[in-house]
C-alpha cells in the first residue's frame, strides 16, 4: 500500500468527511474538493494549497486507485475509494478520516468529533476501535509517545506522514572571529518548493501513462 503525502491524506480525508456530512453534494468536484482542503474550521493543520497541486495530487490518486471519477453536469466529480482499498467499517472511516484532517489526536478529542461524522460514541468505544485499526496485518493507527504536559497519548494513522521531526540540538560552536560575508543562492520559498515538487511528480505520472499506452499499443499490434 503505498503512503499518501499531505496533500493527498487531506484529500481523502475532504472526501470521507463531505460524504458522511454533506451527502447531497457527494461526490465532489474539484472546487469543492479545493475549498475543503483549505477551510479553516475543523483541520489541523491549516493549509492553503493551489488549485494545480490539487489538481496534481488527484491525478496520482486516480493512477494509484484511492479515488474514482464520474462525470455530472458536465463537471467532473471525485469519489474516495477508502472502503474498497482499507476495508473499513463506518466506525473505522469516521475515525480514519478525523486523523486524515485533523492529525494525531487522544481518545478523548475524537470522541466529539468522529459523532458529527455519525458515530456516537464514549471514549472506550472509540479506543476499541483505534485497537482494532492497530491489530489489523498492517497496522493503519500507532499510539504515539505521550508529549510534556499532555494527560493522555494521542493516535495517529500511518497512511502516510502526519507531523515534521524535530531537527536534534547542535551543539554550541565555539565563538571566533566573524567570517567574511558570502554570497549565497536564495533559498526557493515554499510555493518554489511545491512547484518543483509537483513538477517532478508529474512527469513521473506521464512516464507512467507512455509506458501504459506503449504496452497497449504492444498487446494490441
Amino acid at each position: 500500500m503505498g503512503k499518501l503525502d499531505r496533500t493527498q491524506q487531506r484529500i481523502i480525508g475532504v472526501l470521507i468527511e463531505k460524504q458522511l456530512t454533506v451527502p447531497d453534494t457527494y461526490p465532489l468536484t474539484e472546487n469543492a474538493i479545493l475549498a475543503g482542503c483549505n477551510q479553516k474550521n475543523n483541520r489541523d493543520p491549516q493549509m492553503t494549497l493551489m488549485d494545480f497541486e490539487v489538481q496534481g495530487a488527484l491525478m496520482a490518486l486516480v493512477l494509484d486507485d484511492w479515488v474514482s471519477t464520474s462525470t455530472s453536469a458536465r463537471a467532473k466529480r471525485y469519489s474516495h475509494r477508502v472502503e474498497q482499498r482499507l476495508g473499513l467499517d463506518d466506525q473505522e472511516i469516521a475515525v480514519i478520516c478525523e486523523l486524515l484532517v485533523r492529525g494525531p489526536q487522544a481518545p478523548g478529542a475524537l470522541k466529539p468529533r468522529v459523532a458529527r461524522l455519525g458515530f456516537q460514541a464514549g471514549v472506550p468505544e472509540i479506543e476499541a476501535v483505534l485497537r482494532r485499526l492497530l491489530d489489523r496485518p498492517t497496522p493503519l493507527v500507532e499510539q504515539q509517545p505521550r508529549r510534556p504536559r499532555e494527560r493522555d497519548q494521542r493516535w495517529g494513522h500511518l497512511l502516510g506522514p502526519t507531523e515534521v521531526a524535530e531537527s536534534p540540538a547542535e551543539p554550541a560552536a565555539e565563538p571566533g572571529p566573524a567570517p567574511a560575508p558570502v554570497a549565497t543562492p536564495t533559498a526557493p520559498t515554499g510555493l518554489e518548493a511545491r512547484v518543483a515538487r509537483l513538477e517532478a511528480r508529474v512527469e513521473e505520472l506521464e512516464a507512467e501513462l507512455r509506458g501504459l499506452h506503449e504496452s497497449r499499443r504492444g498487446a494490441e499490434a
